[in-house]
């Protein structure tokens, strides 16, 4: 295996994403679907193929090669959220094994896809391991944390371990809280969001005592999600590269709070690609390739 390293802010160069008109397919099956894939609400489909365009239009914008989940590969509503069912690591692509029954196709369809990209992907042989990309955190290329939770156990973790070898210094484990308990999609990512090599947006209420004072010893600059935000994802924020970010548009306050930091924030309308299923901007994204 390559020693290679990721990072999570380095500037995005090549992005794999998924369209709503592909994963929604049409408002008949949206109106079939969206309550038992666990979505809040009922998506309106014309409206989020549209957000999907402009979507990928901000992405292709920035100067990111976006490469787009073709509709074999789309297994059901969630497989709009492409970050979950594969983990980028130094060494190359491993496959998640998902925590959510719905999603369990996902990671053997979107394998399949990435290998027709010419990207190949390594398979978890563990069966009871269970591992998803919005449970995996690189706080710093040589430091991966992992959630433990609902959706990835101790053996998904140990598996994302051995996958990285000597391509990391640790794997900080962190229990993640019960909550609004199994049905509710709470990743490490839902608590913790790099924006730069030294700052992190973060929701400390949900965090245990010992990954914060942690995060803290590491020397980062921790920014609070405003709290009235952290439903409407306001803690979910794609690093474009070290200086710019990507957010849901209705945030205002985190928007605010970015840009008095010094970030550069740019925003997309996701009323029906994100807050329908909770899945932000790095949800929607598989960044392949930065630097």
């Amino acid at each position: 295996m390559s020693t290679l390293r990721f990072s999570m802010t380095a500037p995005l160069k090549r992005v794999l994403v998924a369209h709503a008109r592909d994963c929604f397919r049409s408002q008949a099956w949206l109106s079939q679907h969206w309550s038992s894939f666990g979505f809040a609400f009922e998506p309106d489909y014309g409206a989020a193929c549209a957000e999907s365009d402009a979507f990928i239009d901000i992405l292709s914008r920035f100067g990111a090669q976006v490469d787009v989940l073709e509709p074999e590969y789309c297994t059901g509503l969630d497989s709009l959220y492409v970050h979950d069912p594969v983990i980028t690591c130094g060494p190359g692509l491993l496959l998640g094994r998902m925590g959510k029954a719905a999603r369990s196709t996902e990671p053997e369809a979107i394998g399949h896809a990435l290998a027709r990209m010419g990207l190949p992907t390594q398979v978890i042989a563990d069966q009871d391991a269970l591992i998803e990309g919005g449970d995996v955190v690189w706080l710093r290329p040589e430091l991966p944390a992992v959630g433990i939770g609902f959706r990835t156990n101790q053996a998904g973790a140990d598996a994302l371990e051995s996958f990285c070898t000597d391509a990391i210094d640790e794997l900080i484990r962190v229990p993640l809280p019960w909550d609004n308990g199994p049905s509710d999609v709470l990743h490490l990512m839902s608590l913790v969001s790099p924006l730069s090599r030294d700052c992190l947006l973060i929701h400390s209420r949900l965090m245990p005592v010992f990954f914060r004072q942690r995060l803290g010893r590491e020397g980062y600059r921790l920014l609070e999600v405003p709290p009235q935000e952290y439903d409407t994802l306001g803690g979910n924020v794609l690093a474009l590269d070290d200086e710019t970010c990507l957010i849901e548009a209705q945030n205002i306050r985190t928007k605010r709070l970015l840009a008095d930091e010094g970030f550069q924030v740019l925003t997309y309308s996701g009323r029906n690609i994100s807050l329908a299923g909770s899945g932000g901007p790095t949800c929607l994204t598989r960044p392949l390739v930065r630097g």
